[in-house]
């Protein structure tokens, strides 16, 4: 039986991109509504606001092999050196396109940068997937998406996930890791018409997808060949996204929202917007940084 906890007394708007760093054996998340970089200790408890100059727009974070952080937001990606607070503009591949928000950002296994973009209506499909490689190139890797969330990997870098929440399915495609080519969509994992939405995923050591499901109070395990294999059930309606770390990386950490919640639901799921951490079996993999 999965057992499911807080991890963390502290109520966010809309928290996102839970974040293990071995090195410190901390985890890194994020409140998109604040917006506010946070570093959290299982250990103490402790819950540090990191101070930086954050972009009112934040979608995501990622950090480079310096130790730097590259944040997406409704202006492009940019990096900020959180030592001294320096901000450098990177790349805005979405300047034409004022409607759209960058929104989520992983790294794949050789060290490359995704990211997707979303319409502010998080429906309208004008959103895009993109790809920086190494030295800072851009690449569309799929257009006509209503909300891009959650890239994830596969273990052996071959494969990428990635999902469009309004219509409820994941897509996969396949790579090259060497040269960072990429095939075209393939369907992955269709989820029926329910409320819920596949938001933030991460796989774990097995290949499984582990997904969260806004509106779907739970997490889902899905099995390398799009197989649903169980939900775990959360105290909450509007979890995240999640992410794997702590001791032997055998903890997932869950981040949830609060946000557009009445007083009577905050009423009924009083762990909402706070960090959850569960026990489900499985032990998850280093989350790479960027290479460029």
């Amino acid at each position: 039986m999965e057992h499911v906890e807080r991890a963390l007394d502290f109520r966010s708007a809309l928290g996102e991109g839970p974040l293990w760093r071995e090195a410190e054996r901390k985890l890194y998340w994020l409140d998109l509504r604040g917006p506010s970089i946070f570093r959290f200790d299982p250990a103490s408890g402790r819950n540090e606001t990191l101070k930086a100059s954050l972009p009112t727009g934040l979608g995501g974070m990622v950090f480079d092999r310096q130790g730097r952080w590259i944040v997406v937001d409704d202006t492009g990606l940019h990096r900020l050196d959180p030592k001294t607070g320096q901000r450098a503009d990177m790349v805005n591949p979405e300047a034409g396109h004022p409607e759209n928000s960058f929104n989520d950002a992983k790294v794949d296994r050789r060290g490359r940068l995704w990211t997707g973009s979303c319409n502010q209506d998080w429906v309208t499909p004008t959103g895009s997937f993109y790809m920086l490689d190494q030295a800072g190139k851009v690449s569309v890797i799929d257009r006509k998406i209503g909300c891009a969330n959650g890239p994830a990997f596969s273990p052996d870098g071959k494969r990428a996930y990635w999902t469009d929440s309004p219509s409820r399915e994941i897509y996969g495609y396949d790579i090259d890791p060497a040269s960072g080519a990429v095939g075209p969509r393939q369907s992955f994992h269709k989820f029926g018409a329910v409320p819920e939405q596949p938001d933030g995923m991460t796989v774990d050591a097995d290949g499984c997808l582990w997904v969260s499901l806004w509106d779907g109070w739970c997490v889902a395990q899905i099995t390398p060949d799009g197989k649903l294999e169980r939900r775990v059930k959360v105290p909450v309606p509007q979890p995240s996204a999640v992410g794997f770390g702590g001791e032997g990386m055998k903890q997932l950490f869950i981040t949830t929202a609060s946000l557009g919640l009445t007083d009577e639901q905050l009423r009924a799921s009083p762990l909402s917007g706070h960090l959850l951490v569960a026990d489900v079996g499985q032990r998850g993999i280093a989350e790479p940084d960027y290479a460029g």
